[in-house]
Formats: structure tokens, sequence, C-alpha cells
């Protein structure tokens, strides 16, 4: 059933206890098994508007290919991927982006091993994408070798567009080494990288964030074995001496890294999963919160997880503070509330299934939790060139309108999972960012047990719906039906939805009983009586079997249904 009546404002996010995790324990598709798979990210590749799954494969355990799983345009993907890459290597993580800035995502992998394993240096490489297509064997890779787990795109130079950024080392049996940035010009990345860290070590996991609130982004590092570290850009160019250095553990086993405001005070926080496999590793998620003058260098949060790896945050409550979703190997996935920047000692949530995770990532595959058309004005200084929309993920960048012109994909470029973009040049009047994101976000994970495949759990509606029906599914007109609809909200700010009540005959049009609007509190329930008389003179379609439904409709869309047959004699 479809309204053409517009969705209503929703009120002011409140902050209260917080609700269950929008998600079963168990995930709702799983690809086939065999796949050992590290990186992976949410992307649009063949440009038809909905989300698709790329994951690279191989690990340090076999040489794989990359794959993608196309969206079958209602948020499901086929057990089997739609596209795979002709070379096979070990693979490592994966970062996704329009580097060549033609509008289409293009996809660079980091190769942890060369095709011997250990001993033998790996690469990174990139696939362009062809019109919506990946080309089979990438058509740009680095010209030196060395091992690497991870990579990043980010504007490290503050030019408008996508530099490659990359953590190098293999801190099992390798010598430390320089992490490098491949500069991007004209769109085209560089075969040798001209910016270098002074320091060497073993860097698992990288990540652009705009660290010191300076306006450019700034590129963080998790190490094996040395503290974790932050180089600073300043005025368009990337220091290579750190800028910050973590402190509360000399000796740490840093798997994954990510940036996130998790207090909402503007200002972005630190996260790092520090895995225990190694000697010296605490085996804990932790936070370095920013207090506005900088990174804290020891963590205010952390939990102790055993052999964590993936992190990453999404607002699942929709009340302004991101939840924590983090990932262990052979313990799966677990996800921590977020309570105005606090998160609890255990975790909220965790998988049924205790997959070896290597990647979390979120979006809405299903478009259920559309925003439409979102504008965002911004402040002009004359001078910044960075900009955080101030939702991640985001959908898609339609327009971006600086002084007045349309910027084309070759005056800026953008990071959807972080939600900022970076143009050419700094607007001198006006900004304005028109984009789509969504409140409704799945979550992915990739995983590299061989039993298990990589997993997507689908959010619960906004709101939940079920219902109580009659105790008998018989009837005749002039005979009452009685039954109750129950309505639950899956968020922490106050949701007005209308309630729709109708039967779908055998044969012909279906009979709305009932559409009206209900407000439902932060997580609250709100349950509605139905008593309803079957009219005489019934149409002849109305015979026989009907489904009765009751469902939570908003914008338009239905967010939740739930029905039951009746019999009408």
């Amino acid at each position: 059933m479809k309204s053409a009546l517009l969705a209503l404002p929703f009120l002011a996010p409140l902050a209260i206890a917080q609700g269950p995790i929008p998600y079963s324990t168990q995930a709702d598709w799983e690809s086939y098994t065999s796949g050992v798979t590290t990186g992976g990210a949410f992307a649009d590749i063949n440009g038809d508007g909905h989300l698709d799954m790329v994951v690279a494969n191989g690990n340090d355990i076999h040489r794989q290919r990359v794959e993608v799983f196309l969206n079958d345009g209602s948020g499901g993907f086929p057990n089997n991927p739609s596209w795979q890459s002709s070379d096979i290597d070990y693979h490592g993580h994966l970062a996704v982006g329009d580097i060549n800035q033609d509008g289409w995502v293009d996809v660079a992998v980091s190769v942890f091993l060369g095709p011997s394993g250990f001993g033998d240096q790996g690469h990174v490489k990139v696939y362009l994408n062809n019109g919506g297509a990946l080309e089979n064997t990438p058509s740009w890779q680095s010209n030196d070798t060395f091992y690497s787990f991870s990579c990043a795109l980010g504007d490290a130079d503050s030019d408008g567009d996508l530099d490659l950024a990359v953590a190098v080392g293999e801190p099992y049996y390798g010598a430390p080494r320089k992490n490098r940035i491949y500069y991007n010009t004209g769109g085209v990345l560089e075969t040798l990288p001209s910016w270098k860290a002074d320091a060497q070590d073993h860097s698992m996991d990288v990540s652009f964030g705009d660290a010191d609130g300076d306006g450019d982004l700034d590129l963080a590092f998790c190490t094996a074995g040395k503290n974790n570290t932050i180089y600073y850009q300043v005025g368009g160019s990337m220091e290579s001496s750190v800028g910050w250095s973590s402190t509360d553990n000399s000796n740490p086993n840093g798997n994954s890294c990510t940036f996130a405001d998790v207090d909402q005070d503007g200002d972005l926080d630190f996260c790092v999963s520090d895995n225990d496999q190694l000697s010296g590793g605490a085996g804990v998620f932790k936070i370095y919160r920013n207090t506005g003058s900088g990174l804290a260098t020891t963590p205010y949060w952390s939990d102790h997880q055993g052999y964590v790896s993936a992190v990453a945050f999404a607002d699942l409550h929709l009340d302004g503070y991101p939840e924590l979703a983090g990932g262990s190997w052979w313990g799966g996935t677990e996800i921590y509330s977020n309570q105005n920047g606090i998160f609890p000692n255990n975790p909220n949530w965790a998988s049924s299934k205790k997959s070896v995770v290597e990647a979390i990532f979120f979006g809405d595959l299903d478009g259920n939790g559309y925003i439409g058309e979102t504008e965002k004005n911004f402040t002009i200084n004359g001078s910044n060139q960075l900009f955080y929309l101030g939702h991640s993920p985001v959908q898609e960048i339609l327009s971006i309108i600086a002084d007045g012109s349309i910027l084309s994909p070759a005056d800026f470029c953008t990071n959807l999972e972080s939600g900022w973009v970076s143009l050419v040049h700094a607007p001198t009047t006006t900004l304005t960012v028109n984009y789509t994101w969504s409140e409704s976000l799945e979550m992915g994970v990739t995983n590299w047990d061989q039993s298990i495949g990589n997993l997507v759990f689908v959010r619960d509606p906004l709101v939940k719906v079920t219902v109580t029906p009659p105790t008998q599914n018989t009837f005749s007109p002039g005979d009452l039906v009685s039954f109750s609809g129950h309505w639950t909200s899956t968020t922490n700010r106050n949701e007005r939805t209308f309630v729709a009540m109708a039967a779908f005959p055998p044969v012909g049009p279906m009979k709305l009983f009932d559409y009206h609007t209900e407000t439902l509190s932060p997580f609250g329930t709100k349950d509605i009586p139905y008593n309803v008389t079957i009219p005489n003179g019934l149409p002849g379609g109305f015979f026989g079997i009907s489904t009765v439904a009751v469902a939570a409709v908003s914008g338009g869309v239905v967010m939740d249904r739930a029905e039951f047959d009746i019999t009408i004699q």
C-alpha cells in the first residue's frame, strides 16, 4: 500500500537510555564460502543508484581475486560475485573513490605479500571504473614494492583530487618500512611516492581525517610495535614527521583505525583496535578523545575483546551520536551503543556467527531510508577547501555550487563513507552542497574464515510493526473483527508516522479502513486496537480469503507492515 502524502518533520532528538541495536544477530545475507576476504566496502559501481559490495580476497593465506556483488535493486546480492578480477594476489584492504575524476567509483587495493608469500613484497594497485564496470586487470600499480595491508584515499595536499596513502609493514617477519603517499595529478597517480614518513614502522591501517580541525585532511596510522601516529597537513603539504603519537601502549598491535566525532563537539575523535595476537598488544578497542585543542594521547574508553580487528561508526539510533561497531578474529561483530559520547563496558549487540572479521562498513542497500535532496550551505572564510557534510556515510553528491558555479567532477573529490568534500579552489563567497543520505543503514562485514561467507545485516525498520490477529479467522457480513496492531520505534528520537489498516480481497481493489498519524517516543511502543464490522453488501470479490494488513508509512513509503488472513463467507 502506498500513499502520496509527504513525510512530516521529526521532532527534536532526545537523549535518553539507549534501546536495542536494530539488527538481527543472524545475518540476512551470506556470500559463498571459501573466500579469504579482507577488504570490503559498499559503493555504486555500475551507476544504477544502488550500493554494490566490493571485496578483496587473499590475506596472507591464498592468492585470490577482487570481487563485486551487484545490488539487485532491492538490496539483495547474489551468492556468487557478479564480477571478478582477472589477476590474483594476497589482497589486503581496499579503498573506493573517483580517482581519475570521471564520475565513476574506482577501487584501490593493497597487496600484502608478493606471489611467493612471506618474504616476497607486495604493492598497491588500482582498478579504474570504465563507465560502470571495473577493468579486469589494474591499469595502475606502484613501481615500488613493499608489504601493505591497507590503503586509503584522501586529499593529502588540498588540491581537490584523491591521493593514495598506503600503510606499509609486515610485523611477523619483515623489517619496518616507511608509510607513503602517491599524489594525484590530473586524475593520474604517480607510480613512485613523493611522500614518505620519516619514521619506519609496521603500519597495518591508515585513515584520513581533520584531526587538528584546521580545515584540511591529516593522516593517521595504527602500528604493530610502535605508538599510533598522526601526520598533520599544513598549508597543503603533509608533514613527514609525526605530529601526534599515542602514549598508552608503547608496543601495541594496531590493526584498524578510523575517525568519528563520537561526542558531537565538532572535533574528530580517533578509534583504534589493538589486537593482542602479537606480544604487547592490549586486545582492546579504544577511543582517543579530541578536546578541541588536540587529541588526548591516552584513550578515554576501551573494552577488552582479544583479537580485535575492524572498527567503524554509524548513527544507528538517529540521535546524532554514532555507535561503534567492532570486529574480532573468531569473535564476530559487536556493537556498542553511544549515549552522549559514552560507551558501555560491554557490547550491546553481538552477531551469532563468530566469523573472522576484517572490515565493517555501512550503507542503505534497499533505499528504504533515503533522505531526498539535502541542501547544506556553508559559512565561507575564503581559504577552506575541505567541508564535512554532517552525515556519514553520504549516499550521493548531487551537486556542488561554489560562488554561483556548478562544479564538475574534476573540481572536487569526496569520501562518501566519511562524508566530506574537498575542492580544487577555496570558494570566496558561497558554497552549497546538495546530497542524499540515509536513516536506515545496512551493515556489511568481511570475513576470512573459509567456512563462512561475507555477511550483510539488514537494519530493522525505523518503526517496526507486529499484529495480534483475531482468535478466529472465518467471518460473515455483519461480524466484528477484533485485533491489535503494535508499533515500536527503533530510534532515540520522537518518530511521527502514519499508521494504516487495510484489507486486500482476492479480487478487486483494497479497502482502506484507517489512516492517521501517531507519534512514538524514543524507543517507544504503541498498541492500537481495531474493531471492524464486516459490512453487508460486500462486492463478490471480497468473499474468500482476504489479507488484512497494518503498516507504518513515512514519505509515501511503507517502512514496515504485518498481516494476517481471514476468510469471508
